[in-house]
């Protein structure tokens, strides 16, 4: 079983997004943090594998936390999941060890690359 954490302050989108994971897969153990606090707090305790994780957090940045989750644990799969789609927040993520960049209007592609993750875990 693969666990995983959404990280974003949107419920709208969390709900949409875990509806779409559940489709997908059966074999996920899905939690959730709407903020940076929650989100260090449950990264400690749950250990996931993967971290589907927004940039704009209301009471922090993402990729703060994505420093620390790597720095916790270097073989998490983080994926970042904006609406700011920018070079330099890309690269920015992508030197501190983000795996993923994408876009919030590319949900599908967010569901193709947790599935083509989950699909090696299962092998």
């Amino acid at each position: 079983m693969m666990k995983l954490i959404v990280v974003d302050d949107s419920k709208i989108l969390q709900g949409r997004l875990i509806k779409n994971l559940m489709k997908m897969d059966q074999n996920l153990s899905i939690r959730q943090a709407f903020n940076c606090k929650d989100a260090l707090e449950l990264f400690s305790v749950f250990n996931p594998e993967t971290v589907i994780l927004d940039i704009d957090l209301p009471d922090g940045s993402g990729i703060e936390l994505l420093r620390k989750f790597k720095k916790e644990d270097p073989g998490a799969e983080v994926i970042i999941f904006t609406n700011y789609p920018t070079y330099e927040f890309k690269k920015k993520c992508m030197q501190l060890g983000a795996n993923h960049f994408i876009d919030k209007s590319d949900l599908s592609g967010l569901i193709n690359t947790i599935r083509n993750y989950s699909n090696k875990q299962n092998v």
